[in-house]
């Protein structure tokens, strides 16, 4: 096996459309930032809720995640339907994380130093890789994709100011209950014709991040990026 290709499904490939929302609207979608409370308000909200600012910041708050991503590209016809999750299984000097492509096998474990940097990954069977550039290989793209996707829309203040919040209810994403509130994108904004962000906070904490994005692009091209799973 190639290493690297290892992992990079169409499907990894299809998941970086979701960031497409990031960076059209301006955000960078590498989030390096992990101070907490430097986040802007929510839409169309009076209160300050603290964003998840990273990847350190997420699995820090959430051990284990699962979420699944779903994707139609209309110019080609492809459809492409995957899931994928994370589990800490070390903290430390490094925060350990594996990340597991649901179904298919596939396992890195990454290496996040007390700045957020990953520096080692571990391509378990294969071989390791270390150095400044180990996050960009290919076989981490579709994780990076999906959760880096929605720790880059939580603090996006600029998609936030295009949406209205329509609903407020508590949820529970697996065995954890969340209060999310739902905002949509009132007037098509080119180049979405429909676009639906959940913003998610813990009962008795102010740690907000985004837990679903659904997407409709003026092409006709569809994204579904939601949290199926998570635990404290």
């Amino acid at each position: 096996m190639n290493p690297s290709k290892s992992g990079l499904s169409s499907a990894g490939k299809a998941g970086m459309v979701v960031v497409l929302i990031v960076i059209v609207l301006g955000a960078a979608y590498v989030v390096p930032s992990l101070s907490k409370g430097g986040g802007s308000q929510s839409a169309n909200s009076n209160s300050a809720p603290t964003p998840v600012t990273g990847m350190l910041s997420l699995v820090g708050d959430f051990p284990k995640m699962e979420v699944s991503l779903s994707t139609y590209d209309a110019p080609s016809g492809l459809i492409e339907n995957q899931s994928f999750a994370y589990a800490v299984i070390g903290t430390g000097a490094y925060t350990k994380v594996e990340f597991t492509t649901v179904g298919v096998g596939h396992e890195i474990v990454a290496w996040y130093n007390s700045t957020g940097v990953i520096t080692e990954e571990d391509v378990i069977g294969q071989r390791n890789y270390t150095g400044s550039g180990v996050y960009t290989l290919p076989f981490m793209v579709p994780y990076n994709s999906a959760f880096g996707a929605l720790v880059s829309i939580t603090g996006n203040s600029t998609l936030l100011s295009f949406m209205s919040k329509t609903s407020e209810a508590t949820t529970g994403i697996g065995p954890t209950q969340m209060d999310v509130s739902t905002y949509v994108l009132a007037v098509p904004t080119p180049p979405y014709s429909r676009l639906t962000v959940k913003m998610a906070t813990i009962p008795g904490t102010d740690v907000q991040f985004a837990v679903y994005v659904n997407q409709k692009t003026t092409d006709g091209s569809t994204s579904l990026l939601q949290v199926t799973s998570l635990s404290r």
